[in-house]
């Protein structure tokens, strides 16, 4: 597939406050550095800006994903077939959860709720040069971590159906704690985001 994705949470006041023709600039250059930057190789997990600079963002990397699709592509694969093992309100939950999570996760989360939690790129009009996968606004991320507090106390009750029925390593995530990882690292960026009342953003670099 060799789709890579960048995350940031964002100040979505902050951004509004700016002039359109500057945010796509901003959200560039907080994403994949200052367009004479040599070399913006970051390490995985959190980074903020400069103490120095405004803290409007934070940009996120998954761990062991080398910033690829991939892992979020084969944690939606397996998630689909531990589903059916998994009890119904459990199920919901982390269906809505990981909707912006998992390849086509949105799917789940109108079958189960109507809550769809993915705004279409295209309703940010002042994006037309960014290659964005999702945008989730301050009140989408909001009901997001709600359902992160249903789904986080009873993440590990999955390791026994999965261990069971997803005997196969095949793709990215190839056992339980690839998978339950992906997730909690999910379960971060939402909390970071809704902790500040703010949003997020995913960018296809």
């Amino acid at each position: 597939m060799g789709v890579c994705m960048e995350v940031l949470i964002v100040d979505w006041a902050h951004l509004e406050s700016v002039p359109a023709e500057q945010r796509e600039d901003l959200v560039e250059e907080a994403a994949f550095g200052p367009d004479d930057a040599y070399d913006y190789d970051l390490p995985p997990g959190w980074t903020w800006p400069d103490p120095t600079q405004a803290r409007w963002w934070a940009r996120y990397e998954f761990l062991d994903t080398m910033t690829s699709y991939k892992a979020h592509f084969w944690a939606g694969e397996r998630w689909d077939e531990l589903r059916a093992f998994v009890d119904a309100p459990r199920r919901d939950a982390l269906d809505q959860f990981s909707a912006p999570l998992f390849w086509d996760g949105s799917t789940y989360a109108s079958q189960t709720s109507g809550f769809s939690p993915t705004v279409e790129p295209d309703t940010c009009d002042w994006a037309t040069r960014l290659d964005v996968m999702l945008w989730l606004l301050p009140h989408e991320v909001a009901a997001l971590h709600r359902c992160w507090g249903q789904v986080e106390p009873h993440l590990g009750s999955l390791r026994e159906p999965f261990d069971r029925h997803l005997a196969e390593p095949i793709g990215w995530i190839k056992d339980f704690p690839s998978f339950s990882r992906l997730v909690t690292e999910w379960g971060d960026v939402v909390s970071q985001a809704a902790r500040r009342n703010w949003a997020v953003i995913g960018l296809r670099s």
